[in-house]
């Protein structure tokens, strides 16, 4: 299959924001939080899936009204998910 119909594929990008989700999720609680940070520690335990979910639902709205691109919001989402988690990693192990 070529690459532009494999990105085309809802399966696909599906599958692919929950990757993201779980990469995220992990790392973002391999963060090394300290015990006064409260319920802010259920920050990388809640908002991953919740953001996932989030583009899951956004990605199948843009697939009614339009059948090219959608491969961008996964795309997006991908980056969001992965930078919340990096960036949340480093800023709690500095």
């Amino acid at each position: 299959m070529k690459i532009p119909e494999l990105i085309t594929k809802p399966k696909n990008n599906i599958i692919g924001i929950l990757i993201a989700m779980i990469i995220s999720w992990i790392i973002g609680m391999s963060a090394d939080l300290s015990a006064s940070s409260g319920h802010g520690g259920f920050i990388p335990l809640v908002y991953p899936p919740m953001a996932a979910i989030f583009f899951i639902i956004l990605y199948y709205i843009s697939r009614l009204l339009t059948k090219k691109y959608n491969w961008i919001i996964t795309l997006f989402a991908i980056i969001h998910l992965l930078y919340f988690a990096i960036d949340f990693y480093i800023t709690e192990n500095i």
